[in-house]
């Protein structure tokens, strides 16, 4: 037995958990309809927070470069810097992944002795968590400059009302 298909074989587990572990994050009535909705257009944050997580799990399973994972971090980080979120909780997700694996691999890797396989998987999403941080912080700056545009021309817009109005 190797962690890659114990990972295989407790996927659908791991990904429950994880996403039980995000979408607690939110005030519970929304926590429910997160996790109860189904429909991609009723529930479009749900999906695409279950969506891209299922990308990224599926990812560190198959041994892919985390690099090639920052679209998927992207697509959940993005609704989650728009929300009431403190930065530490906006990219607290990816920590959920480990906690969650973890929590239902700990007994299998002790068993089977997989301890350095698991080390070099928690160092991957470590990885994730670092990139995550970097990716909030670009679209906080993105978001933060498209503030100031707008602020200017509301200013300039206030200016010329103004000054056709002392005309």
């Amino acid at each position: 037995m190797n962690l890659h298909r114990l990972l295989q074989k407790k996927k659908s587990a791991i990904r429950k958990r994880w996403l039980d572990e995000i979408f607690t994050s939110y005030p519970p009535d929304a926590c429910h309809f997160l996790k109860d909705e189904m429909d991609v257009f009723a529930n479009p944050v749900g999906h695409t927070i279950s969506a891209n997580a299922d990308y990224i799990l599926e990812g560190l399973i198959k041994g892919d470069d985390t690099s090639s994972l920052s679209p998927y971090l992207e697509w959940i980080i993005r609704i989650r810097a728009v929300q009431d979120f403190t930065p530490t909780q906006v990219v607290s997700f990816v920590g959920s992944l480990k906690s969650a694996t973890i929590g239902l691999l700990q007994t299998d890797i002790q068993k089977h002795n997989l301890w350095e396989e698991w080390e070099e998987l928690s160092a991957r999403i470590d990885t994730l968590t670092l990139m995550s941080f970097e990716i909030y912080t670009k679209m906080k700056e993105k978001i933060h400059s498209i503030q100031m545009k707008e602020l200017e021309k509301s200013e300039k817009f206030l200016i010329r009302l103004m000054e056709s109005r002392t005309r």
